[in-house]
């Protein structure tokens, strides 16, 4: 028959893409949670004032590249308006938190790294110790700003007065540095000012102790991180007889070509002499340089942990955030809420789709049953749509785009009223059930366009001007209302133009086509019924 062939492969097509859906689902495709769902931190860090939003977006993309190292799953890194911009950090989950151990009243609780961090009575009490030593490591490693300077030490305060009886209390003394005043990032920004008195800070806290530290004064800056290819934590074991490197964790760099010959270089000039390794204006070592490093390679050792050691691995290989960063807010979030405000609102989505399936089959009869088909195909594509966005964009799914995947669901079932009624009013008018599918389909489909389009407009804007979780509302309203267009036209236009077609179909006693639409006909003027 005319025209079949066409509705019947437009069923097809849409079969194999609820197939498909119904494939990445068994094969552990599914939607990311958000933040809410799942639980995690949320940290906005914030630049010096007037800092150029290309510094911030430079900024977020090496904060990017730490937290892709550290294997948090699937955060969300994004820039927020602002004077400057700000950074907004959203770790759902945290990867590597440690470890819980323990039964009964007597639960332990170990770091990423293995250090105890405390028993605890309660296993909640331990899984919470864990997950903030996980929370304290990522925020950490986010907001070092990890500037790698090596430089030539000139004085230290056992051989220079000046320095040995200079006022240093807090912080460090900062050289006027133009990498550091600049708002304009470089890469390989020279030191126009030359030396730089800084000390090295042996209680790993930023204050200066006379008891433990040593001040320096150091020259220009000779090699940045920058000309780093690489880096990895190692471990020298005492007693090693391959190794003359300090015993401990070290951090092994790797330079690029070009940093190969400028540290040759510098190596051959200054032998005999110190040459400091400076991080973020503090100085972790200075080894006295025995002969001429030529292969490139070098390491960094300071006393560190294994965590350290292994964490500066990870600053390194990402390279220095351009500007200082301070955190303006940091938010743990607890899944807890999120699951029970999901719980409750499933509960009530759920109640309220029965209600409105009961009434559609009670009313419309086999329309009704096709409502159901459709709206259900509609969910699994929703579903697959918003799987693939995860794996391919990131997007997460949360509290407020599963809203707005409900909102759009009662926009699906409006669709199918409005075709439905638009169908009664044709047969009303005296066609019959084969002829009025057509101009009805037809009619109402510019109602259904036209409805459509005016929420998608809405999420577009609402999307464009919003931040935050209305952003995934927005999405996820926009997106589902557009598959709704796509549902109705390729599979309830089909759908009912073959039922039209059927005589078993249209005539079926109490279900079918006909009793769906049942309508009275309109009485002619002056007549009578």
């Amino acid at each position: 028959m005319k025209g079949t062939g066409r509705l019947a492969s437009s069923l097809l097509m849409v079969g194999v893409l609820v197939g498909a859906s119904a494939v990445g689902f068994a094969l552990g495709t599914r939607p990311l949670p958000g933040l809410d769902l799942v639980g995690g931190v949320s940290v906005v860090l914030s630049g010096p004032a007037g800092t150029d939003k290309a510094v911030m977006e430079k900024a977020l993309d090496r904060i990017r590249d730490r937290v892709d190292a550290l294997g948090v799953a699937e955060p969300d890194i994004s820039l927020l308006a602002g004077n400057p911009p700000l950074i907004q950090v959203q770790l759902p989950g945290l990867g590597g938190q440690g470890t819980v151990f323990g039964s009964g009243s007597q639960w332990c609780a170990k770091s990423p790294s293995g250090k105890s961090l405390g028993c605890f009575a309660a296993k909640a009490d331990a899984d919470a110790a864990a997950k903030a030593q996980s929370v304290q490591r990522v925020l950490a490693i986010i907001g070092t700003t990890a500037r790698l300077e090596e430089r030539e030490v000139l004085g230290t305060s056992a051989t220079d007065t000046t320095l040995a009886t200079a006022a240093f209390t807090t912080g460090v003394i900062k050289s006027n540095d133009p990498y550091r005043q600049n708002k304009d990032f470089k890469e390989e920004a020279p030191d126009k000012a030359g030396d730089l008195v800084t000390f090295n800070d042996a209680n790993g806290n930023g204050v200066y102790d006379p008891g433990a530290d040593t001040k320096y004064k150091l020259g220009p800056i000779e090699i940045t991180g920058a000309s780093l290819s690489r880096s990895n934590a190692i471990y020298v074991p005492p007693g090693s007889t391959t190794s003359t490197a300090t015993p401990g964790w070290q951090v092994q760099f790797t330079l690029n070509s070009a940093g190969s010959k400028k540290f040759a270089a510098v190596t051959t000039r200054l032998v005999g002499k110190q040459l400091a390794i400076v991080l973020d204006n503090v100085v972790v070592s200075a080894p006295t340089v025995q002969s001429a490093i030529t292969n490139g390679t070098g390491v960094i050792s300071g006393s560190f942990t294994q965590a350290q050691a292994k964490n500066l691995a990870v600053v390194l290989n990402s390279g220095a955030l351009p500007v200082q960063l301070a955190r303006q807010t940091v938010v743990t979030v607890s899944p807890t809420l999120g699951k029970e405000s999901l719980r409750q609102g499933l509960v009530a989505g759920l109640v309220g789709l029965a209600a409105l399936m009961l009434y559609v089959a009670f009313y419309y009869r086999l329309l009704g049953l096709v409502a159901w088909v459709g709206m259900g195909i509609w969910a699994v594509l929703a579903f697959g749509l918003v799987s693939v966005l995860g794996r391919t964009a990131g997007y997460a799914l949360t509290l407020a785009g599963i809203a707005g995947l409900i909102v759009s669901l009662g926009i699906t079932a409006d669709s199918y009223i409005v075709f439905y009624e638009r169908l009664k009013d044709e047969v009303r008018h005296g066609k019959s059930l084969r002829a009025a599918v057509q101009p009805a389909f037809k009619r109402s489909w510019r109602t259904i366009v036209a409805a459509d389009t005016v929420t998608i407009i809405a999420a577009l804007v609402l999307y464009l001007l919003a931040v935050g979780s209305v952003r995934g509302f927005a999405l996820t309203l926009g997106l589902s209302t557009a598959l709704d267009l796509f549902v109705v036209y390729f599979f309830k236009r089909p759908t009912v133009f073959l039922i039209a077609r059927s005589t078993f179909l249209s005539n079926m006693r109490g279900m079918g086509l006909r009793s769906g639409i049942a309508a009275d006909p309109v009485p002619v003027l002056g007549g009578s019924e």
